[in-house]
This record gives C-alpha cells, structure tokens and sequence, in this order.
C-alpha cells in the first residue's frame, strides 16, 4: 500500500479553483480533473513545468478528461525526458482514444526503451488505433524482447474489444499461447478474438492449457472450448466442470458447455445444478435455460419440481432458476405448480413471477396483473418484465390492456418501476400503435425524472422516444440538451435525429457538474485512514485504498461509511466469476446517494482478482454503489474507477445477491 501524498490533505479546495494562486500545483491539478474543466488552457501550462511530477499528473488529468483537442498537447511529450511523464501522457493518449494519436504512439515505440513506457505505449495503441495500426503493432512484436509479448497480447485483446481484428495479429497472439511468459494473457486475447476457425487451428494448445497451472489460464481456455463445438472439446470441458479445483473454472467449464447440442452435455449440466458450490449450481442452470431445446423429461421435471420444494437443502436462488427452467421448458405445464410460491419473500417472489412469464401463457395474466398491486418494487417490476414477455407478438387487445395495467404504475415515481415500464414498451414485438398511445403519460412520467439516480431510467425513456419517432415527445428532448448531464443530452440529441432527421449534436450545452459531497476540510479522512473493514452475513471483506489513484472516490467512500450509509443494504448484483455488486439503497441497481462524483482512472489502478471499483452508468456518473471482482477482468481497465484492492476473495467468491453489509468500520 502506498502512502498518499500529503497534497492530498488540502486537495481539491474550491477556492483554489478559483484562485491559482493559492494553490500547490499538484492539488490544482487534481481539482481541475475532478471538476472536469480545462480552465482556459491552465492544465495544458502544467504540461510544460520543469516539474516532472506536474507534467505527468496534468497528463493524468487530461487523461481523464478525454478531451480530443488535447491531443496536440500531449503528443510532443512522448519524447519528455522523465520516463514517468512518457508513461502517463501514452496512458492519456490511450483514454483519449481518438485514431489520431495511434500513429506516434507506434512511432514512439521504436525508440522506447523504458519497460513501463514500452508496456503503456502498446496498451494505449490498443484503446485507439485501427486494424492497420494492429498489424503495424504485430510486426513490431516479432523484434520485441518476450517480456514485452504478453503486453502485445494484451493490446490485441483490447483492439479485438472493440471489434477491430487483424487475422495476422490473431495469429501472432495464438502463437503465444504456449509461451510461458505470454501464455496467460494470450489465452486471454484468443479469447476475445472470440474466431472459432483461429481456435480449430490451435485446439491442441488450447486444450493443454486447460491443465495449466494457473486458474486464469484454465477458466479463459474454458471458454475458448466452447467455441468449438466438437466432442473432443465437449469431453475436456465435462472433466474440468466436475474436478478443476477453482470454481471460476468450473463456472466457465458450465457456461462453454451450452454451446453444445445434444444430450451429450445435459446429464452432467443436470447433476450440477445441485453442486455444493452455489456458483457452479447457478451457472448450470443458466446453461440449461440457454439451450431453448425440449429435453426436460418426465423424470427431469419431477426432479426439478422436488429442487423447488426443498428449502432445507437449496437456496431461494437455486429454487428460483429451477423454477424459471421448469416454465421455460414445459410452459403452461408449471403454472400451477408456481403459483403456490407467490407468498415467498420479495426476492425469491420476483424469480417465481419471472418464471410465470417465461410460460408465455395467458393462463399466467391473472396472476402478473395481481403482483403488479404489490408495495415492493421488485416484485412489481419482474410483474412488468413477465406480464410483457406473455403478450409478446400476440392479439392487440391483450398488449392494450398490457398498457392500462403498467401505465398508472408511473404515478408511483419508483425509478425502478419507471425503467421497467419503459424497458417493456421497448420491445418491439408490442405493436407500434398501441406503444404511440402510451406517449402522452410517458412524456410527463419523463418531466418527473430527476439527475443523478434516475439517469438511466432517463436514457430508457429517451431511447423509446427514439424508437417510436415520437413528435409529442420533441420539446422535452430539446430542453434535455441543456440539462445537467452530458449522457442524457447525447441521448436525446440521438433520439431527436431519429424523430426530426435533423443533427443536435451542436446544441447540446451541459451545466458544470457539482462537486458538493464534500468540505476542503474533509480531506484530511484520506491520509487518516488506509482502509475499511467492510462486515458481511459472509464474513468481512477488509478493502485498501488506492488514494494515490483515486483520491476522491476514496473520500466519497469514507463519507458514507462515516454517515452509515452502507449499513443494512445488501448485494443486489451477482455474477460468478465476474463480480459482486452493493452500495445500492434500492437494491436495484438504480439508486444512489443522491449525487455524482467523477470516474478517476490511473495507468497502475488495474482490475485484477479482488480489485474494488465504483459501479456507472456511464463516465463521470459514479455515487455509492461499488463492486468486487472475482477474477482478473482487463476489459474494465480505464474505464471504472479502481478505489482499493481486498486479499479476502474467499469471502468475496461466497456473496450472493441478498447477502448484507452490516456495517463498515474505517481503519486507520
């Protein structure tokens, strides 16, 4: 853990915003990143100090403030002679992401001769240059020294995220994989080339690193099996779902096996559904609802209906997939079976209404129309989401009443429920006429939608207007051009080219954002305390701060464990192998505290196994909710904030959604 800086006590004072001069340089320039403004040139005057320090931390800033015009300023510094300040402008250049900076980033490359530098330069090529740029990389590659290949690797992953591929580069990159240097990252990148013909070719490398020594390796070659659907694979990938010692292989072991047919995989996919380890069980299930086939025998669906009923030895989120297959498969079949849960607790309630839509039956309407009375916003919104997907492509009359059912929802102002009701009128199976009558509501439900917490459900909105080609909702989409937030004014200058065939991208003029959550004074908590002790129903989860990297996510943290903010709210969000998510006080994915604060990303804040990130929906729209991650996850690499790391996996690998933070305690 490195020490934070003393800056960091006075960082960020609003009066030194407004007075330079009483400012310390370092602190200026974090604050004029955190308010996101350039100051009239200000921040490009730091590039140019004799102070190596300064130069390299105003290319961090401009870094985060993606501005394109800053390229200019930016690009001669790749020849500074300080090797951190080359390092954090290629970062910047990399966040930027604009094509213009990839041709001196690959110039630079040929003269680099710092390891860090070399390693960032190759990163921020991948994050903005084209499919020439990435043979140009490869060809490069080929005089590099080894140490370098799994940083090439890496890039070639980064370009193949953003759906740019090189067959050459493909090929480079599946040459490493049984490097031992490059072998994990390269795994890594064949994975997100995701080129099934590329995997063929390289089946036997690819199988033998599922017997690697490294879970990363093993877990990413899992994968990769699945997209090869031959019996060869199918056979490797039942051995390492039944006996790979890590869980997350085993997930990835599960989920690659959907993609086979037949009945080859579905009796093991079936006794794993009762596997000891609760990730492993989920991700069978999911495997099994992602086939779409009929195959749920007699003897099957007795077996699922018993999981179902046994509470003693299941939890309500196995029971809730087994109900959600028993309705995918059999339909109608299940309803009454399903109907018995109705009374359960709110979570486990919402799996059951969400599995009475899957039945696709009208048989099911009464049932969905009576969950939409309840108090709960879960229940009420998974009510929406089934009660849509069983009127899908059917008669006008039943999508009608659909509509008189959902629309008097809005009046509850539950940001929630508002997204779910927009999210249903999205689907395009409901016909068009009888979605345009629901305009008139949906654009006062719009006027009521307020900035930060209710942003996505406000892009949700903006998106159907869109869709529909709606005149009616024109002068409100106009006047969020000027509202207090940049992604909704895209939005709706997007959804205003649909509707009028006119570009607004010109209009769209943001207020400046605040920065309220905080007191000069209150910096002093980020030198004072080092970490938090974060206490589950699982265990606690002890999280270091990485203040040095993110200085303002971490006071916003501390705050709000100051205020208790985080105690009694649970994990709203699971993904195995993936990440756990909490911090929400709606425990839906939408609340907040009420305010946003500014993503911070940083060339040495990375997403590896435990790292601790603040969930957006969207840059600079970060407020309380954070997440864990299982497991090394580049593609999240500049664009999440990373506040701290936790060495407690094995507590964060056994969270499930419902799971609560009983309290956090700031350790000093």
């Amino acid at each position: 853990m490195k020490v934070v800086s003393k800056v960091f006590i006075v960082i960020v004072c609003i009066a030194g915003l407004r007075n330079a001069a009483s400012a310390q340089p370092i602190d200026e320039i974090a604050a004029l990143q955190n308010s996101r403004s350039l100051a009239d040139g200000t921040l490009y005057q730091f590039l140019h100090s004799p102070v190596a320090s300064e130069r390299a931390r105003a290319a961090i800033a401009l870094g985060n403030l993606q501005d394109t015009t800053s390229l200019p300023s930016l690009l001669p510094l790749l020849n500074d002679s300080s090797f951190s300040v080359r390092r954090d402008v290629a970062f910047a250049i990399g966040q930027i992401a604009h094509a213009a900076g990839a041709a001196p980033l690959v110039s630079r490359l040929h003269h680099e001769v710092i390891p860090v530098c070399v390693k960032e330069i190759i990163d921020a090529i991948g994050k903005c240059g084209s499919k020439e740029d990435e043979r140009s990389l490869t060809w490069i590659a080929r005089d590099l020294p080894a140490e370098y290949h799994s940083a090439v690797a890496l890039t070639i992953a980064r370009f193949a995220y953003r759906r740019v591929r090189d067959s050459l580069s493909s090929e480079y990159v599946a040459g490493l994989l049984r490097e031992s240097l490059s072998t994990e990252m390269a795994t890594y990148a064949v994975m997100r080339i995701g080129d099934s013909s590329l995997v063929k070719r390289h089946i036997s490398s690819i199988l033998q690193n599922l017997h690697h020594r490294s879970p990363e390796v093993r877990m990413w070659a899992a994968t990769i099996v699945g997209t090869v659907n031959d019996s060869v694979g199918l056979e490797a990938l039942v051995k390492c779902a039944a006996h790979d010692k890590d869980w997350r292989v085993r997930v990835n072991a599960v989920r690659a096996m959907r993609t086979f047919s037949g009945e080859t995989a579905r009796p093991v996919l079936f006794s794993l559904i009762a596997d000891s380890n609760e990730h492993v069980s989920l991700a069978a299930f999911s495997a099994l609802n992602a086939s779409g086939e009929k195959y749920l025998t007699d003897d099957r669906y007795r077996s699922l209906i018993n999981f179902l009923f046994d509470s003693l030895h299941y939890s309500w989120r196995q029971r809730g997939e087994a109900s959600n297959l028993m309705a995918k498969v059999s339909k109608e079949r299940s309803i009454p079976q399903l109907v018995r849960f109705l009374d359960g607790a709110p979570l486990f309630r919402s799996k059951i209404i969400s599995a009475l839509g899957e039945t696709q039956s009208a048989s099911a309407i009464p049932y969905l129309q009576k969950e939409l009375l309840q108090k709960n916003s879960g229940p009420v919104s998974a009510a929406i989401e089934a009660y849509g997907k069983v009127i899908a492509d059917k008669d006008e009359a039943l999508q009608s009443e659909f509509c008189r059912h959902i629309l008097p929802l809005l009046d509850r102002r539950d940001v929630t429920i508002s997204n779910s009701v927009a999210v249903a009128l999205e689907d395009t199976s409901i016909r068009k006429s009888v979605r345009m009558e629901c305009v008139p509501q949906l654009v006062e439900a719009f006027k009521n939608l307020k900035s930060p917490d209710e942003l996505e459900v406000k892009v949700e909105f903006t998106n159907l207007f869109g869709e529909l080609k709606s005149a009616d909702a024109v002068s409100i989409l106009q006047s969020a051009l000027h509202g207090d937030n940049r992604i909704a004014a895209q939005a709706a200058a997007k959804a205003l080219l649909k509707i009028t065939g006119k570009n607004y991208d010109g209009e769209i003029s943001v207020a400046g954002r605040s920065t309220s959550f905080y007191t000069p004074g209150d910096f002093q908590l980020v030198t004072r305390y080092r970490a938090a002790k974060v206490t589950t129903t699982k265990g606690d989860i002890t999280i270091e701060f990485r203040a040095d990297a993110a200085p303002f996510t971490v006071l916003n943290f501390i705050l709000l464990a100051q205020k208790h903010f985080y105690d009694g709210l649970t994990f709203h969000r699971v993904v195995p192998n993936f990440v756990i998510q909490g911090g929400d006080p709606l425990a839906t994915g939408f609340g907040g505290p009420g305010y946003t604060i500014c993503t911070e990303v940083h060339p040495e804040a990375l997403f590896s196994a435990g790292a601790v990130g603040l969930a957006s929906a969207g840059k600079d729209t970060e407020g309380s909710q954070f997440f864990v991650t299982h497991c090394p996850t580049p593609h999240l690499d500049g664009r999440y904030t990373v506040f701290g790391y936790t060495r407690d996996l094995d507590i964060v690998d056994r969270i499930q959604i419902g799971d609560t933070i009983l309290r956090v305690n700031l350790i000093e």
